[in-house]
């Protein structure tokens, strides 16, 4: 697997990795986002912009597990950068805390920058190089060796602090153990592995995989005794992780009107700086370059704290130590007056062929771009213009597709389709949501039926012998009145218990549809005419809304007149016989369906309740059986409907049927036969 990749099932093929990639490493190849691993400087730059999170790298991180685990000897070289991005704890914590993890030794790599510092001093006083752009930064190594090869021999001969602190130990403190290098850049990786200096860093983690190693193990930084760092002791060189940090390292002031020097950092203006030099555009002699805008704003550093934040706890963290230990030592300096920390660079030259202006005329022609007024240069395809986004379709880059409005414009008959092909995916998968729950609905009718008619049977015969004996005694007890009473309540508790009773026969035995031609409003109507001279309807105000054009169908019409009166009942309740109820009938001409909307202004049903309120036995009434929407679920089923229930809490509540316009009287005559053929249920 390459250092960096794409992984597909994140990505949205935005090209955000595209149009940000300085070295036009990532291309889209047969709809896929791919980096090319050869021109790839590992800037972090596609991490840093990708907003899928569909950039994946790979560090050292599982080989550096195993070897903590074999008990090698292990020595972890912290970039300068740290105290800005592991700031939980104090520094020497984090030195305790990076040994538990299993390494002897913690040494930071600004003795490192201290080191080569001395080298760029030497390099600038001796005068030899016309032009020196500072080596430190891999990613601008890689940039210059692979994209202006012009200027490699610009390049300063000299390794990086990180190279030098590994060189140090391998050479001078102990040549068997392993040097891992831990910091913010992904850049480091492709360093350690060029011929110049291979050997000297064994592995490369980034910050966040020693946070994840310090979980891994419930190492808790803030609760650990502080330790010194080992190896030799840094001062100003800690700057290093910082835009301009060498200079100051090696004793060189910034001067904005010093032209021979320039310090700049950032993907951007340091890759501008590299060309405005191959240009002739800026003449220098020193040009210190970081492609990121110092190490502290590395591609794996969190963004919580700003650049300037992360500035003042480096600045602070250099103060605090100066004040306790003071600054480098000389000694030490002088102890590696013959470490030898030079190093030459390659050309690689990975520039691309320039295509001829004829084929390039070609590409744009193909994608409609020929008219100048066509060029919209909208960057939707990840690069700046349509000129560049046809160049790099000739140089394997990119593809034609890519290209937003030529797809619009060019395939809108097939963007038709898809958006059709959405919407009716859409549509069945409402359906086959409603299916399901209208499922779970009858299996769970049909077990509690079941159960239902068992119960009916086995009740009903010890409530008949109360009733029986309670009218016996009855009579047998005219003259005293305060038993007569309590018998009278008896019997009037076991009607209601036997009218309980009736209601479970009828909601196990499912009655038989006795289909009829009949009109829905005429049903609706009849309902209405059995509550209308009840004085708790006086105060209802009720309005009907009938599409006249509703035609007549197969029906039982008795069963459908008990749920409409069903809901009607509920409704008034609900009310508490105040209140405006709106029964709305219409047809539903495409579908060949017809709606019933019951509306009322009650206090309405909350969501939880909403989701039972077809469940058998489940009522909110004080004396309710909660079997009468259950039996109407089934009623309206029977039917080939469906019945639901909208509602919000204060703005009442509405039960919508929907029926199928039947016509044939054999479809709902095959539904009652399969429902009473149906396996394990009584009828």
């Amino acid at each position: 697997m390459s250092t960096v990749y794409t992984i597909k099932e994140k990505c949205r093929k935005c090209y955000s990795c595209i149009r940000i990639c300085p070295a036009k490493a990532i291309k889209l190849e047969k709809g896929e986002i791919k980096t090319i691993e050869s021109r790839c400087i590992l800037c972090g730059s596609c991490f840093k912009v990708c907003p899928q999170n569909a950039k994946g790298f790979k560090t050292g991180f599982e080989k550096v597990k195993q070897m903590l685990d074999s008990g090698e000897k292990l020595i972890a070289c912290l970039d300068p950068s740290f105290p800005a991005v592991l700031d939980v704890g104090t520094p020497r914590q984090l030195v305790t805390a990076v040994k538990k993890l299993g390494f002897s030794e913690v040494w930071e790599v600004a003795f490192g920058a201290e080191l080569v510092a001395r080298e760029y001093n030497k390099l600038l006083k001796q005068g030899k190089m016309k032009t020196i752009i500072s080596s430190v930064c891999p990613a601008i190594v890689q940039y210059v060796e692979k994209f202006v090869p012009e200027l490699v021999k610009f390049l300063a001969p000299i390794v990086s602090p990180v190279i030098a602190v590994g060189k140090l130990i391998k050479e001078r403190h102990n040549p068997e153990a392993k040097v891992v290098y831990i910091g913010p850049c992904l850049a480091r990786i492709g360093e350690i592995r060029e011929k110049e200096v291979r050997g000297y860093i064994d592995e490369v983690l980034i910050f966040h995989d020693l946070a994840e190693m310090f979980e891994e193990k419930s190492i808790d930084r803030t609760r650990q005794e502080e330790s010194e760092f080992d190896g030799y002791k840094p001062c100003l060189a800690r700057l290093s992780s910082v835009s301009g940090g060498l200079l100051r390292s090696i004793g060189q002031k910034i001067d904005p009107l010093e032209e021979s020097i320039v310090v700049t950092s950032g993907r951007y203006r340091s890759v501008r700086a590299i060309h405005g030099l191959e240009k002739g555009h800026i003449v220098a002699k020193f040009l210190d370059l970081l492609f990121c805008q110092g190490c502290i704003d590395g591609p794996f550093i969190d963004r919580e704290i700003s650049i300037t934040g992360r500035r003042q706890i480096i600045a602070n963290y250099i103060k605090t130590e100066y004040k306790r230990v003071g600054g480098v030592n000389q000694d030490d300096i002088k102890k590696f007056e013959d470490l030898d920390l030079k190093r030459g660079f390659k050309i690689q030259n990975l520039l691309l062929r320039m295509p001829t202006e004829k084929e390039i005329q070609d590409v744009l022609a193909k994608i409609d771009k020929t008219e100048p007024y066509k060029n919209l240069d909208c960057g939707a395809c990840g690069y700046e213009t349509c000129r560049e986004k046809a160049i790099a379709v000739l140089q394997g880059l990119a593809e034609i597709d890519m290209c937003l409005p030529y797809l619009l414009d060019h395939h809108k008959e097939l963007y038709k389709q898809l958006e059709k092909s959405h919407k009716e995916l859409q549509e069945s998968h409402r359906k086959l949501e409603e299916a399901q729950q209208q499922l779970i609905q009858t299996e769970k009718l049909a077990s509690l039926g079941q159960l239902a008619a068992g119960v009916a049977h086995e009740i009903n015969n010890p409530l008949g012998v109360i009733m029986i004996y309670s009218h016996i005694l009855l009579k047998e007890i005219d003259e005293d009145k305060k038993k007569k009473e309590k018998l009278e309540i008896i019997i009037k508790e076991s009607t209601r218990a036997k009218e309980i009773v009736k209601g479970l026969l009828s909601f196990a035995r499912e009655r038989k549809l006795k289909p009829g031609l009949g009109n829905i409003n005429e049903v609706v109507n009849e309902a209405l005419k059995l509550i209308e001279g009840q004085s708790f309807f006086h105060n209802i105000e009720i309005t009907k809304d009938y599409d006249l054009s509703i035609p007549q169908m197969f029906m039982d019409s008795a069963q459908l007149k008990q749920v409409f009166l069903n809901i009607i009942l509920n409704a008034a309740e609900a009310m508490k016989g105040n209140g405006k109820l709106n029964i709305k009938t219409s047809l539903v001409r495409d579908d060949n369906r017809i709606k019933i909307r019951f509306s009322d202004t009650g206090p309405g049903i909350s969501q939880l309740k909403i989701q039972k309120i077809f469940d058998p036995f489940y009522t909110t009434k004080e004396k309710g059986t909660g079997l009468g929407l259950a039996v109407a679920y089934g009623i309206v089923q029977r039917h080939k409907g469906t019945i639901i229930a909208e509602s919000e809490e204060g703005k009442g509540a509405t039960f919508i049927i929907d029926l199928p316009i039947i016509k044939d009287e054999s479809v709902l005559t095959s539904a009652i036969i399969e429902e009473v053929e149906k396996p394990g249920v009584k009828k």
